[in-house]
Order: structure tokens, then C-alpha cells, then sequence
């Protein structure tokens, strides 16, 4: 891997905790506009309940920031600038028939690109601005045309292993471990709208989580442990953020399939491409066979 990576393990975790804080924020930050534009009551905390709880989640990004002597000018400008943006996309937002548009698109995807955004903030301070890395440091180099290859032979043994999985589950009648078609839901958000959710689902995330998990955290964690663990301890986070029960396993075998891509060709090109083809994939089937 890059001998050139200037952060450590450490300043992984601090990024996965501050991004997962900065995104909380956000959610909530979401849901106290949505309520105040447009009556859209989530019903699981109270107006008064949210604004307290993202106050408190900021407590502790200061706190985590004052403590750790992480620098945070930038972070505030970059926040500020996805704020303006949120709330104009808000701001400008309209509800018709209990669907709620920016123009002709849906907000709520809008708003999941945008937290999709945030959530590679505190990556690239930690690492650009404390260390002064560039992209070349995330793995954005060239690379040969048979590490696209060989990762679609290997992206094709990792679906292999979660179709077994799916019939071991349905088989044992495991349903609570059954992983949720998120393509399905994510084109029900964009009102079935196949362009904007193949934007969302196969272009602005796979860029992103793959910016973050294999760029940034495999990166960090080589400082610490080696490429081995590095690659499945990246894939056990990159699982756990998926959030569904349903969606651990067949995450984390992805997650390897990416990581390793990523290890192999030393680039992030090849595992962004695999990332972005399996969701594409994912929504095609959503949208006409589903």
C-alpha cells in the first residue's frame, strides 16, 4: 500500500466518530426544516427533543476536538457551506400530494446526497488539512485495465457467496436476517424516478464510502495492524454502517470484494467502478423485475 499515508489508525476512529456525530446532525438538522416547512412530523422526538440532542451531539464534536487538538477551521467553512446549501434546497422546497420536490426532484434524495457529503468531512481535514495529504494519498492513480477486470471476477465470487447466504437464510426461515432491498427504497424516495436514484445510489455513494472506507480507513488502519485485519476490520465497519441486520453479511463480503480490489490495484478507480456497478445493478433489477 502507500508508504506516502501520513495518518494513523487513531485518526480513523476519530473520523468515523465525528462523522458519524456530523451526520446525526444533519439527519436531525434535516428533520427540524422538513417539520417546520412542511408539517413532516417524524413523530419519534419532539421539536424541543431534536434541537437538544443535536446540541449535545455538537458538545461533543467541540469536546472530541478541543481535546485531540484537531483542526477545525476548515471543518466549520466546509459545515457552513453544506448548511447554505441545505437550507436553500429546503428553503426552496415544495409539497405536492404528500410528495416533497426541489423543481422536478425529490428533496429527501437531495438531502441523502447531501449527508452523504458530510460524512467524508472529517476524513479529508483529519488527513489533507492536519497532515497535508492530497488524493493521490486516497488512491486516486492510475491504474492497469486488469485490475477492473479481475475485480468484476472477484465482485462475481462475492455475489456467488451472498446468494448462498440468502438461500441458507431462507432456507433456515431467517427472515429477521433477510437484507432490505435499500434500491427499492431508494427509488420509491425519488418517486421511481430511475435517473435520480442511479445518481444517488450508483455515482455520489459509491464515491463517497469508498473515498471514506477504503481510501481513508484501510489507509489508517495499515499504520496499526496489518493489510489482513486492516481489510477485514474496514469491512466489519463498512457493515456496521449499513445499519440493517439484514444487510451485515452481505455488506461485509462486499466490503472485502472492494477492499481487496483496492489493496491489489492500489487505486480506489477499480473498487469505485465495482461499487458503482453493483448498485447500478442493484437498481436496474429494483426497477424492472422487482
Amino acid at each position: 500500500m502507500y508508504s506516502s499515508t501520513k495518518w494513523n489508525y487513531f485518526d480513523t476512529i476519530l473520523a468515523i466518530i465525528l462523522s458519524t456525530l456530523l451526520v446525526t446532525i444533519g439527519s436531525l438538522f434535516f428533520a427540524i426544516l422538513f417539520e417546520l416547512k412542511f408539517s413532516q412530523n417524524d413523530n419519534l422526538l419532539s421539536q424541543d427533543g431534536k434541537i437538544l440532542l443535536a446540541l449535545l451531539l455538537l458538545g461533543i464534536i467541540i469536546f472530541i476536538t478541543k481535546i485531540f487538538n484537531l483542526p477545525y477551521i476548515n471543518l466549520i467553512l466546509w459545515v457552513s457551506v453544506w448548511t447554505i446549501f441545505s437550507l436553500f434546497f429546503v428553503i426552496s422546497g415544495v409539497k405536492i400530494n404528500n410528495e416533497i420536490y426541489f423543481y422536478n426532484f425529490s428533496l429527501e434524495i437531495i438531502c441523502s446526497c447531501l449527508l452523504s457529503v458530510l460524512f467524508l468531512f472529517p476524513a479529508v481535514n483529519l488527513s489533507i488539512v492536519k497532515y497535508g495529504s492530497n488524493l493521490w494519498n486516497f488512491g486516486f492513480r492510475k491504474t492497469k485495465i486488469e485490475y477492473f477486470l479481475s475485480g468484476i471476477f472477484y465482485w462475481i465470487i462475492s455475489l456467488f457467496i451472498i446468494a448462498i447466504w440468502g438461500w441458507l437464510i431462507e432456507t433456515l426461515s431467517l427472515d429477521f436476517l433477510l437484507p432490505p432491498n435499500s434500491a427499492k427504497e431508494v427509488l420509491k424516495l425519488a418517486f421511481e424516478n430511475i435517473f435520480i436514484t442511479i445518481i444517488l445510489v450508483s455515482i455520489i455513494v459509491p464515491i463517497c464510502e469508498e473515498i471514506f472506507f477504503r481510501g481513508f480507513l484501510i489507509n489508517g488502519l495499515k499504520k496499526k495492524f496489518n493489510i489482513k485485519y486492516s481489510l477485514v476490520i474496514s469491512s466489519i465497519i463498512f457493515s456496521f454502517f449499513h445499519i440493517n441486520i439484514g444487510s451485515l453479511f452481505p455488506t461485509f463480503i462486499l466490503g472485502i470484494c472492494l477492499g481487496f480490489i483496492f489493496i491489489k490495484s492500489k487505486s480506489i478507480y477499480p473498487s469505485i467502478f465495482i461499487h458503482s456497478m453493483h448498485n447500478f445493478l442493484a437498481v436496474i433489477i429494483s426497477k424492472f423485475y422487482l
